[in-house]
C-alpha cells in the first residue's frame, strides 16, 4: 500500500489498534456485547470532557450534525443567542442558527485572533435576555485558541440565565478543556480529531442547566433529539441505528487515551506544536494565529507561493496530505496538524517535502 501520511486537522491518523477493532466482525447493536461498547465510551467521553455532572450523548453525525444539534435543542423561535466568531466555524454557527429562524447576535474577531473576553463583555451589556452563547474552542480554520475559562466567566456574570455552549470538535483529546471547573454547560465534540477515531462519530457533554433548556425548546428536532437520546442511555443503546464500527475503534482510542492520560495526551500535543513552530522559524515561515493553538499550526506562505497548487503536488507525489487554507485564505496559508496519532516522524516528512519545494526558490530557507 502506498505511504499516507496524513497532517489535516481531521481526519487524523488512525493508532493500529484503532483500524484492527474496526475490522472484527461487526456487532448487532441492540445485544449486551454493543451495549458494553457503548456504556464503556460514554464512561471514558466523560474522562475526556473532564466532566461528572455533565451527560454525555452519542450521535452518528459530523461535528456540525452536533453544533446543529445544540441549537435545535436548547432555542425555540424568537430566542436571542450570541455568537462570539473566530474563524470559519464560528461562522458556521451563524449559519446553522439563521437556517432555524434565528437572528444571533455576532462578535466577530479578526481571522487568526482569539475572542477577546472585554469585548464579549461589552456585547453581553448591550444585549440582555440572551438565551445561550456560543464558542470555539479552538477553531482550525484560522489555528486559533480560545480562553474559555474567562469568556465563560463573563457569561456568569452578566447573563447568568444564558447557557455557555462550546464547540469542541477539534480541541477536545488535544487542548485543555474542563468542562465542570469552567462551567461550561454543553461541549460539542467529533470522532475524527484528538480522539483518533474515524469520521462519523460526535458527541455532547450535556449539564443539568442545558437539560431544563432542553426540555422547553421548541425548535424542529427529530433525529437529534436529545431527549431521545438521553432515554435510550438505560439500555446502554442509541434511539437509532448507531455506527457500530466506529464505536468500537473509539472504544479502542478511548482505551489509549486514559492510558496515556489526558494531561500528557495535552503536553504531548503542545510539544508537537512547539516543535512545528520551531523548524517554521527556522526556515522563515510566519505564524499565521496571534493566538496560537497547539492543535495545529496555521503558516502564512510567501508572496508568489500558491498553496493550493503546493499541498497538491505533496499529496500526489508524496502521499502526505497538508491542509491549505479555507475561504478568503485559500492559497494564502498551509496548516499542519500534530494532533492525535500525528508523530514526530509525520512532522518531519512533511517538513522535508515542504523545504524540497520551497527552498530552490528562495521561498524558505534550508533548515
Amino acid at each position: 500500500m502506498k505511504r499516507y501520511i496524513l497532517l489535516t486537522p481531521g481526519p487524523t491518523p488512525l493508532p493500529p489498534s484503532v483500524s484492527q477493532a474496526m475490522a472484527q466482525p461487526i456487532l448487532h447493536h441492540r445485544t449486551k456485547e454493543f451495549g458494553a461498547l457503548f456504556e464503556y465510551t460514554l464512561e471514558q467521553m466523560k474522562y475526556v470532557f473532564r466532566t461528572q455532572a455533565s451527560t454525555v450523548l452519542m450521535c452518528t453525525t459530523s461535528g456540525t450534525g452536533m453544533m446543529e444539534s445544540a441549537v435545535a435543542n436548547l432555542l425555540s423561535p424568537g430566542d436571542k443567542a450570541l455568537v462570539h466568531a473566530t474563524g470559519a466555524f464560528g461562522d458556521r454557527f451563524v449559519k446553522i442558527l439563521r437556517s432555524y429562524g434565528l437572528s444571533p447576535v455576532v462578535v466577530s474577531e479578526t481571522w487568526g485572533h482569539a475572542a477577546d473576553p472585554e469585548k464579549l463583555r461589552r456585547a453581553l451589556k448591550d444585549n440582555p435576555g440572551l438565551k445561550a452563547v456560543f464558542f470555539q474552542h479552538t477553531d482550525t480554520s484560522t489555528g486559533v485558541l480560545n480562553a474559555l475559562e474567562p469568556l465563560a466567566r463573563a457569561v456568569r456574570e452578566l447573563q447568568p440565565e444564558a447557557l455557555v455552549v462550546v464547540d469542541a470538535v477539534s480541541g477536545l483529546a488535544a487542548e485543555r478543556l474542563e468542562t465542570d471547573a469552567w462551567g461550561l454547560d454543553v461541549v460539542l465534540t467529533g470522532s475524527q480529531k484528538g480522539l483518533m477515531g474515524a469520521p462519523g462519530l460526535g458527541f455532547a457533554a450535556v449539564g443539568q442547566r442545558a437539560w431544563a433548556r432542553v426540555e422547553e425548546a421548541k425548535l424542529p428536532r427529530f433525529y437529534f433529539d436529545w431527549r431521545s437520546m438521553r432515554k435510550s442511555l438505560d439500555k446502554k443503546e442509541t434511539p437509532y441505528t448507531p455506527a457500530v464500527t466506529l464505536v468500537a475503534g473509539q472504544a479502542e482510542a478511548l482505551k489509549l487515551i486514559r492510558a496515556e492520560g489526558i494531561e500528557n495526551v495535552w503536553a504531548r500535543t503542545s510539544r508537537l506544536a512547539g516543535y512545528t513552530r520551531a523548524w517554521a522559524a527556522k526556515v522563515g515561515l510566519q505564524l499565521f494565529a496571534r493566538d496560537p493553538a497547539a492543535i495545529l499550526t496555521a503558516l502564512k506562505l510567501p508572496e508568489g507561493v500558491d498553496g493550493d497548487a503546493l499541498i497538491k503536488d505533496i499529496l500526489r507525489e508524496e502521499g502526505i496530505s497538508i491542509a491549505g487554507g479555507q475561504l478568503q485564505l485559500k492559497g494564502k496559508i498551509i496548516r499542519i496538524a500534530h494532533m492525535g496519532f500525528i508523530s514526530q516522524a509525520d512532522l518531519d516528512a512533511g517538513f522535508a517535502a515542504l523545504e524540497k519545494r520551497l527552498a530552490p526558490s528562495g521561498a524558505v530557507r534550508s533548515a
